[in-house]
C-alpha cells in the first residue's frame, strides 16, 4: 500500500528565551491530528531525531516522543565550519555511520546517526572531528530532563534498538 502522507513543516517547541517560547520548524509526515513522523533531526529542539513519532498536542511544551525512530541526533555548534571540512564530515558520517546531515545553519549542524552503530563508534568518529577542529559535539536526544542541563540522567532508549 502506498504511503499517501505528504510532508509538511511543523512547529516544535524548543524552549524559552526572554521574549517567550521558541519554536523550530521541521519537515514531518502527518499521521493524525497531533501526531507526526519527523523527516529531519532538529538543530535546536532537544530529545528528537529523524524518524521519531511525536505528539504535538500541547504546543507550549516539548514534543512527546511516542516512538523512537532509532537515530541519535548529533548537534555541533561552531562559529564557522569551512565548506571543505563540512563536505568531508558529511561524507564521513554517511560512509562510516550510515548517517545524514539533516541541518546546517552557519557553523551549527544536526545529524541523524543510527543507534545501531553503538555509542562508542559514534563517539570515536565525532571525537576525531573535535580533535581536528576544536569544535564540540554532543548527543541531543539522550537525556531524560532536557530542561535541566545539570541532570545527566540517560533515557537509554537505544538499548532497545
Amino acid at each position: 500500500m502506498a504511503d499517501d502522507r505528504t510532508a509538511e513543516l511543523i512547529r516544535v517547541y524548543a524552549g524559552k528565551n526572554a521574549k517567550g517560547a521558541v519554536y523550530e520548524e521541521l519537515p514531518a509526515k502527518k499521521i493524525d491530528a497531533h501526531t507526526y513522523e519527523l523527516l529531519s533531526s532538529p538543530g535546536l529542539a532537544l530529545n528528537l531525531a529523524r524518524g521519531d513519532i511525536v505528539s504535538l498536542e500541547n504546543p507550549q511544551t516539548h514534543a512527546e516522543v511516542l516512538k523512537r525512530g532509532g537515530n541519535f541526533c548529533i548537534h555541533i555548534y561552531g562559529e564557522h565550519i569551512a565548506p571543505e571540512r563540512l563536505q568531508m564530515l558529511e561524507a564521513g558520517v554517511a560512509s562510516e555511520l550510515n548517517g545524514t546531515l539533516d541541518g546546517v545553519y552557519k557553523g551549527n549542524l544536526s545529524f541523524a546517526v543510527p543507534a545501531r552503530n553503538g555509542m562508542d563508534k559514534i563517539a570515536d568518529f565525532f571525537d576525531a572531528f573535535r580533535e581536528q577542529t576544536g569544535v564540540q559535539w554532543y548527543y541531543a536526544n539522550i537525556y531524560k530532563n532536557i530542561d535541566d542541563i545539570d541532570d545527566e540522567t540517560l533515557l537509554n532508549w537505544w538499548l532497545d534498538s
